[in-house]
């Protein structure tokens, strides 16, 4: 019994040293060492280089502009990149909205119009790009400008609003055409039968 409780004590003790061992300082940016980098400007790397900042509002993306002879065209190469990441995230974001609906509403049986209306709100959604704006740049030693931009998320809900009722509407208007194309091979069906 004694020997069992001291090989236990002692297991115990050897956790504690490891987990007291493992046990690492919080680090700042300021410790990281890329924050030291300086760029063309003379303005170090700003942390949001390293941990783009994240909100419940705004949706935060880094475009980077390179292989460009001058600073407009960089910076325009910039905003091209962060407009494709963004129009990647409300992708996935939609993508992902659709999946979780389906999967989880119980409506497997009609995924074609779903998938319709996914690709109508990805379509919207990235062709919307009203508030997409800049919020700080940073021209790295090497000349290459890397642009904070934000996106306010309440747009993508905006989009994805609107097309729940165009789709609604489209979807009332495409049911009431079937119906009168119904309704008319009935009547056609039955001058034929009657021989009127």
């Amino acid at each position: 019994m004694k020997k069992s409780t001291i090989v236990i004590l002692g297991l115990l003790l050897l956790v504690s040293f490891v987990f007291i061992g493992c046990k690492s300082k919080a680090t700042t940016y300021a410790d990281d060492p890329l924050s030291k980098i300086i760029g063309a400007e003379g303005i170090p790397r700003p942390e949001w280089m390293s941990r783009v900042p994240v909100s419940e509002t705004l949706y935060y993306v880094v475009g980077d502009g390179r292989d460009a002879q001058t600073d407009t065209v960089k910076r325009q190469l910039a905003r091209t990149d962060g407009m494709a990441k963004l129009a990647q995230w409300k992708d996935a974001v939609v993508a992902s909205t659709m999946k979780d609906y389906i999967e989880e509403g119980g409506t497997i049986g009609n995924t074609q119009t779903l998938m319709r209306f996914e690709q109508a709100t990805v379509t919207r959604a990235n062709a919307n790009i009203a508030g997409f704006d800049q919020v700080e740049y940073w021209l790295d030693p090497q000349g290459v400008y890397h642009i904070l931009y934000s996106y306010p998320k309440a747009n993508l809900r905006n989009d994805f609003q609107t097309t729940v009722t165009e789709f609604q509407r489209n979807e009332a208007a495409a049911f009431a055409e079937f119906k009168a194309q119904e309704a008319f091979k009935f009547l056609d069906a039955q001058l034929n039968a009657a021989g009127r």
